[in-house]
């Protein structure tokens, strides 16, 4: 059964001491320094301190949701974005079907990661092949791939998507997950409505399976790292979709990404993860906290769909 969905950003800084902020915002390109919106001047360190502080205490929000659904598995929905894949390959779906992960918690601003940050996540494996098999059955054609072997960041192994958030979400490291990498960065990428497919073919999928499942968004809002927009948080756009969310509206979003749009490239595209749970849950979400933080340099966001609501939205059908 798919219960429990969940959603938020994964910005490096977010695992970063408040020191650390401004060296992750030193990072944009020194084309852009001269650009920077004025309110960026507005966060001074302890502005940065209570930014982290109310990240923190999202996380402890997603967590209790998790604690009290008490999930079988997690679903993680997310881009890879260069980490296990590199340019010889680079599926627009994929599903690590192993039996577990391993990746650096250390984010790449606090230098190169000491073997001490390794952390190594078991993987359903039966779950990840029983969501193969029921896309294919589906008019889904997603790879799939048994063997971590990093191609893209060989030290840092699996994305960040997973290893960043998986310690607040589950500090006992004690959940199976299901990874399920969107190419969320590299043109051509998954349409909106693509993205929403996927969440209403796992829905049905796991709804199948006879455990508990959790299933959790990983990336955006919106942001540009270290591309032209990078700083720039386009809150009205970050509003709209969590307004579509909590109002069950989640549809709408399929108009994302339907236009050439500077906004809506970066790392803006780690929406579609948010897309693909939306139609997984198709109820009312409850919207935890929104930050848009220029140091962070993304439109921090954090969201759930109750659990305790799922068997109604079901019923409702």
């Amino acid at each position: 059964m798919l219960g429990l969905g969940l959603a938020s950003s994964h910005a490096p800084a977010m695992f970063c001491p408040a020191e650390a902020w401004p060296v992750v915002y030193d990072a944009i390109p020194d084309y852009m320094k001269g650009s920077q919106p004025h309110t960026a001047k507005l966060e001074t360190p302890e502005v940065i301190r209570q930014q982290l502080a109310r990240t923190d205490a999202a996380f402890e929000v997603l967590r209790k949701q998790i604690e009290d659904f008490a999930p079988d598995a997690i679903i993680y929905i997310g881009d890879d974005q260069g980490d296990l894949f590199n340019k010889s390959n680079i599926p627009a779906i994929s599903i690590f079907t192993g039996n577990e992960v391993w990746g650096s918690t250390l984010p790449w601003y606090m230098g190169e990661p000491p073997e001490d940050s390794r952390l190594t996540i078991q993987v359903d494996s039966a779950l990840a092949k029983h969501i193969l098999k029921g896309l294919m059955k589906r008019d889904f054609d997603p790879a799939y791939h048994e063997t971590m072997q990093p191609l893209g960041n060989p030290e840092r192994g699996v994305s960040h998507m997973v290893v960043f958030p998986h310690p607040k979400l589950v500090p006992d490291n004690d959940i199976p997950i299901v990874p399920i990498f969107l190419n969320e960065y590299f043109p051509p990428m998954p349409s909106a409505r693509r993205c929403w497919n996927l969440g209403l073919a796992l829905q049905e999928i796991v709804d199948d399976w006879p455990g508990r499942v959790a299933i959790y968004a990983s990336g955006g809002l919106s942001h540009d790292p270290i591309g032209p927009r990078a700083g720039w948080i386009d809150e009205p756009l970050d509003r709209w979709i969590l307004e579509r969310i909590e109002n069950n509206e989640g549809e709408e979003l399929c108009s994302l990404f339907t236009f050439d749009s500077d906004t809506m490239s970066g790392g803006t595209g780690e929406t579609r993860a948010w897309v693909s749970v939306a139609a997984a849950c198709r109820r009312p979400a409850e919207i935890v906290d929104y930050v848009p933080s220029h140091h962070a340099k993304v439109g921090l966001s954090f969201a759930y769909w109750p659990w305790e609501d799922a068997a109604a939205a079901q019923a409702a059908e």
